[in-house]
């Protein structure tokens, strides 16, 4: 009897044993794994980041690729600059002048309002400072938001002019924005760019951080 007793007794501590050792083994093993989880979220992690400054290097190259804010002038990717005054923003005409321009064809790629200083009407019409009207329109220029655009197509620095009218609004032929919206030379509403140099000038001038290079799905419905 006595001797049942010791082999039960006996057979209980090495079960026991066993469970302590598989109880400490399997906390061994989690506080083993931990570390390892811990360096392939870490392994992860880097790779996520080299993703990251590949994109963003990347990204660099293709900015570097971009045209310049001027586009390319004589082709479909020829660049203005034009302006909707403080009359035309206080007339609430901003949709109307963007409005002909997207309806012939033409791509809007840079967009922002803008108050300007006196000393940006200044610069902006820097060519026109021998001019005796020089100093008011500078002043006129700088009384209130002005609308900033940059439009990119064929032609557009000829055609934007054109489509804009003659800077006296009573010379200005109907349908074009100045024959159907202004009367007076001092409030004409909007200005363009007269040529490739002015274009680059302005554009430069108003849009240091750049516009945006995308692609118009219906160009092909526009172009040959």
């Amino acid at each position: 009897m006595f001797a049942r007793s010791a082999r039960s007794i006996a057979s209980m501590a090495r079960t026991r044993g066993a469970t302590s050792t598989r109880s400490m083994s399997a906390v061994a093993a989690r506080v083993i794994a931990t570390p390892l989880y811990a360096k392939a979220g870490l392994a992860l992690a880097t790779a996520a980041a080299g993703t990251t400054i590949i994109a963003t290097s990347n990204n660099k190259a293709a900015q570097c690729d971009a045209l310049p804010v001027y586009g390319v002038p004589g082709t479909n990717q020829e660049r203005t600059f034009l302006a909707v005054k403080p009359d035309g923003v206080q007339r609430g005409l901003i949709g109307d002048i963007i409005a002909r321009f997207e309806k012939r064809g033409y791509k809007l790629v840079g967009l922002k309002m803008v108050w300007p200083t006196l000393e940006m009407a200044q610069d902006h019409y820097a060519d026109l400072s021998k001019k005796g009207f020089y100093g008011g329109l500078c002043k006129f220029f700088s009384s209130g938001p002005i609308v900033c655009m940059c439009w990119e197509g064929k032609d557009i620095i000829k055609q934007g002019r054109q489509m804009l009218g003659e800077t006296q609004p009573l010379a200005s032929k109907p349908g074009s924005i100045r024959g159907d919206f202004s009367i007076d030379l001092g409030r004409n509403i909007c200005h363009g760019s007269d040529s490739p140099e002015a274009a680059e000038h302005e554009l430069k001038m108003w849009f240091p951080e750049g516009v945006n290079d995308w692609g118009k799905a219906v160009d092909s419905s526009v172009y040959e």
